[in-house]
C-alpha cells in the first residue's frame, strides 16, 4: 500500500475536505483512502483513474456511516459553486 504522503496535492485537499465534513481526523480518512486505493490497484491494469474511484468509494463509505451528505468534495469556495 502506498504511503499517504504519495497522494497528489488535490487528493490531500479532497481527503481533508471529507474529513472536515465527517468530523473525523484527516489521518483516519487518509488511511481509508489509501486502503480503498490499494484494493482498486490490486486488480487494475490502468492506474490513471484510481484516485477518482478511491475518493468515490471513501465518500460512499462515509455516507453509509451517516457522516457526510451527498455533496461532492471540492476545493473551490462555496461562492464559485453557485
Amino acid at each position: 500500500m502506498p504511503a499517504p504522503h504519495s497522494m497528489q496535492p488535490d487528493q490531500h485537499q479532497i481527503v481533508a475536505h471529507l474529513a472536515h465534513q465527517a468530523h473525523l481526523p484527516v489521518g483516519d480518512v487518509a488511511q481509508l483512502y489509501e486502503q480503498e486505493r490499494a484494493e482498486l490497484a490490486a486488480g487494475a491494469h490502468i492506474m490513471t483513474f484510481l484516485p477518482i474511484f478511491a475518493i468515490r468509494n471513501v465518500q460512499e463509505i462515509l455516507r453509509r456511516r451517516g457522516l457526510v451528505d451527498r455533496v461532492a468534495p471540492t476545493t473551490a469556495s462555496p461562492r464559485s459553486r453557485q
